[in-house]
């Protein structure tokens, strides 16, 4: 891997994890790195599809409460990266993105822990009336997490290839056709993991209604996601029309209008 293949990869991770934590933009979901650091090593191709299976394993990983997931961001950019430039297939990025995940949720942990430790400034500068200062702390605090983002990737691609490829190179082939099938299960836990959190009676039809469709009617993937962008478009614009309608009949009647409705 070139140093400035290294750099753009590093730099995506970093820009991703910005506009994520100050402007909620979810750029750094697997979909959208993937195919970004696949484009980077001159397979968009492969990006693409490691993408789409990437981000079906962590599509059920949110954040909730004070938890912290295991890490999409850095698991995706260098699963693909490594398995990109090792001339490897899905399911070496699927074995390396989750353990890297998981050990970036460890790291995140300690980068939270720090920025508890000045939370007390943050009451002395309010008591103060200091709010700018507020301000610049919270976002030193972002540009930290960036940086300390972009330098891990950064690190991990320049030094760490060689011993990745070592790695996955002494890994037998009976473990790795192991990762071939729990490469094509993962999947299905993604989707588990996103319905146990989604599941509504009310909507449930809807998940049998997809089912029919893919196995039954033999739809591709985009026929039937414009089909549910089609259903969930009508079902916005009747709610939205049910409650202003709602709102029309429950609008005040002026005092004139009584007097001469009696």
């Amino acid at each position: 891997m070139e140093l400035y293949q290294a750099l753009l990869i590093a730099l995506t991770a970093a820009i991703a994890q910005f506009t994520f934590n100050t402007m909620g933009l979810m750029l750094n979901r697997p979909l959208v790195l993937a195919p970004i650091v696949g484009l980077i090593l001159g397979d968009l191709h492969q990006g693409i599809i490691m993408g789409a299976a990437l981000e079906l394993i962590f599509l059920g990983v949110v954040s909730i409460g004070g938890s912290t997931p295991s890490d999409a961001n850095m698991g995706s950019v260098l699963g693909t990266a490594f398995a990109i430039s090792m001339s490897k297939g899905v399911q070496v990025a699927l074995a390396l993105s989750v353990p890297i995940g998981i050990l970036m949720q460890m790291i995140t942990y300690l980068i939270y822990f720090f920025r508890s430790t000045t939370m007390d400034r943050v009451e002395v500068y309010a008591e103060r009336g200091e709010f700018n200062k507020i301000t610049m702390l919270h976002f030193g605090h972002q540009l930290l997490e960036v940086a300390i983002y972009g330098i891990l990737a950064f690190c991990s691609l320049q030094f760490g290839a060689g011993a990745m490829k070592n790695l996955v190179d002494s890994i037998p082939e009976i473990v790795m056709t192991g990762l071939d099938v729990a490469s094509q299960m993962l999947p299905a836990v993604g989707f588990a993991l996103l319905m146990n959190m989604l599941w509504n009676k009310q909507l449930c039809i809807f998940v049998f209604f997809g089912f029919i469709l893919a196995t039954y009617l033999e739809l591709p993937i985009i026929a039937i996601a414009g089909i549910a962008l089609t259903i969930g478009i009508v079902m916005i614009l009747t709610d939205m029309n049910m409650k202003s309608t709602k709102a029309v009949n429950q609008a005040p009647v002026s005092a004139e209008e009584d007097f001469f409705n009696e």
